[in-house]
C-alpha cells in the first residue's frame, strides 16, 4: 500500500495510537503521520503508507485549520481542560466586541511560547518527559508562527464562573492551538485553556473526506497519490540522465522546466525519484529515491 489515508482520529488517542492501530489492521508496517493530534483533539490526521512515508518532509509544512473551544476563567498545568487546573479567576460574562478586538490582534507573524506539555525535545528528552515527572523546565525560545485566520464562531457563552468562546483558526506548521488559548486569556485579562480541540483542514486535505479509524482494515482503503497531493510538477528525463538520477547524481537545472521540488519518470510514466533544487550548487539534488 503506498499513498495518503486520511483518518479522523477520536479523542482520547494519541496520533501513535492511530499509527499503530493502522499498522495492525492495514497490515503494512510502513506508516507515519504528517503532523501530530493532542489525545484530547480529534479530526483529520493524515498517514503516509508505504513508499508515501517518503514525503513527510513537505507534507508536515502545510498550514492547518482547527475549530476550538476556549474556557476563560481557569488555567491548567496543559493549557487544556484535561490537565490539572492551576489558576482560577471567574470571568462571568466577556463582551463580544472586546473579544473579536482581542482575536484580531494575534492574526500575523509573532513568536509563541510552546506549552509545557508539547512533544518538542531539549536535550534529547520531550517537554512533557520533564512535566510529567515534575523537574524543572528547560528554558525553550518561543518559535515563529503565522496565524492566517482567526475569528469568533458563534456566541460568547457565560457558564457558571467561566465563559467559553468558540474559535476557528488558520496556523502555520509549528502553532500550538493550546497556547494560542493561553495567550487569547492573557489578552483578555483572564487565564484560559482549550476545552475542545478539533483539527479540520491540513491544506488541501479536509475531514469529511477522511474515513473513521473503526473503519480501516474492514475494506480496502482509499489512498491518494501524494504526488497529486503535492502538485508536483512531472518530469521525463532522457536514457543518460535517468541513469543518473536512478544512481542519484546532481542533475543540471536545464533539464526541469521549472526551478522547484519535482518527480522524475521513467520512460514508462513511473516515478522513480523526486528532485528539489540545491541553489549552493547550482544543481537538483536527489530528495526522494522510489
Amino acid at each position: 500500500m503506498n499513498g495518503i489515508l486520511l483518518v479522523d482520529k477520536p479523542q482520547g488517542m494519541t496520533s501513535h495510537d492511530v499509527v499503530h492501530r493502522v499498522r495492525k489492521n492495514l497490515n503494512e508496517p510502513r506508516v507515519g503521520h504528517a503532523g501530530t493530534l493532542d489525545p484530547m483533539a480529534s479530526g483529520l490526521l493524515v498517514l503516509v503508507l508505504g513508499k508515501a512515508t517518503k514525503f513527510v518532509k513537505y507534507l508536515v509544512e502545510h498550514d492547518k485549520v482547527y475549530d476550538a473551544e476556549i474556557v476563560v476563567g481557569i488555567g491548567t498545568d496543559t493549557d487544556d481542560t484535561d490537565g490539572k487546573v492551576v489558576s482560577e479567576c471567574p470571568c462571568a460574562s466577556l463582551d463580544e466586541a472586546s473579544v473579536d478586538a482581542v482575536l484580531a490582534r494575534f492574526v500575523g507573524s509573532s513568536l509563541q511560547a510552546p506549552p509545557a506539555y508539547a512533544a518538542i525535545k531539549v536535550d534529547g528528552r520531550k517537554l512533557y518527559e520533564y512535566a510529567r515527572r515534575g523537574v524543572p523546565m528547560p528554558d525553550v525560545d518561543a518559535r515563529p508562527i503565522t496565524i492566517f485566520e482567526l475569528r469568533r464562531i458563534g456566541p460568547v457563552r457565560p457558564d457558571g464562573t467561566v465563559t467559553r468562546i468558540g474559535i476557528t483558526a488558520r496556523v502555520s506548521k509549528g502553532t500550538y492551538v493550546r497556547a494560542l488559548a493561553r495567550d487569547i486569556g492573557i489578552a483578555l485579562g483572564y487565564p484560559a485553556a482549550v476545552a475542545r480541540l478539533r483539527r479540520i483542514r491540513v491544506d488541501r486535505f479536509d475531514v469529511r473526506d477522511a474515513v473513521s479509524l473503526a473503519s480501516v482494515g474492514t475494506a480496502t482503503p482509499t489512498l491518494i497519490d501524494p504526488l497529486d497531493a503535492l502538485g508536483l510538477p512531472r518530469v521525463r528525463l532522457s536514457d543518460e540522465l535517468l541513469f543518473k538520477a536512478r544512481n542519484g547524481a546532481f542533475l543540471p537545472f536545464s533539464a526541469f522546466p521549472a526551478i522547484t521540488v519535482s518527480a522524475v519518470l521513467d520512460g514508462d510514466g513511473t516515478t522513480v525519484a523526486v528532485y528539489e533544487p540545491d541553489a549552493d550548487r547550482g544543481v537538483m539534488r536527489l530528495a526522494v529515491m522510489l
